[in-house]
């Protein structure tokens, strides 16, 4: 695989599985059991989403590279900091807003700066990128009705 087809598919990957972790940890602070099932949802498509990665890593025989101990460090810090000091749906919704928001930019960024050609990958980041789009619409509603 080339060295940008495994950048953009390490960072779908990483992007994919930090979301995870975030979700991870805000679940164990929720009580809202509408919120609650979103955000489940959300976890399984971003579980798909490493996946498919996975296979894809497989399947072009390369190594997808976890994220470091330290981002999961210093996410895990933030989320429970972020959480100590609110922990009110709303502030768990912009929260998840901002993760989002902050997911779309890095794979736009990477996506294009490494200009891959290979049709599978590209698939793939367009779907993560709707995926994530969708999200983001979903968060937008949710933050009016809590």
């Amino acid at each position: 695989m080339e060295k940008n087809e495994q950048k953009l598919l390490n960072r779908v990957y990483q992007d994919a599985t930090i979301g995870m972790l975030a979700i991870d940890k805000v679940l164990k602070k929720l009580k809202n059991e509408d919120l609650k099932k979103q955000f489940k949802k959300q976890f399984d498509m971003y579980e798909k989403f490493s996946q498919k990665c996975d296979v894809l890593a497989v399947n072009r025989e390369i190594d997808i590279k976890e994220n470091s101990f330290f981002k999961k460090a210093k996410q895990t810090a933030m989320l429970y900091m972020s959480l100590w000091m609110d922990s009110t749906p709303r502030h768990i919704v912009e929260m998840m807003i901002s993760g989002t928001v902050m997911g779309i930019i890095d794979t736009i960024k990477v996506e294009k700066d490494c200009k891959v050609k290979n049709e599978e990958l590209t698939n793939l980041v367009t779907e993560f990128k709707q995926m994530q789009n969708d999200f983001y619409e979903k968060l937008k509603k949710l933050l009016a009705k809590v």
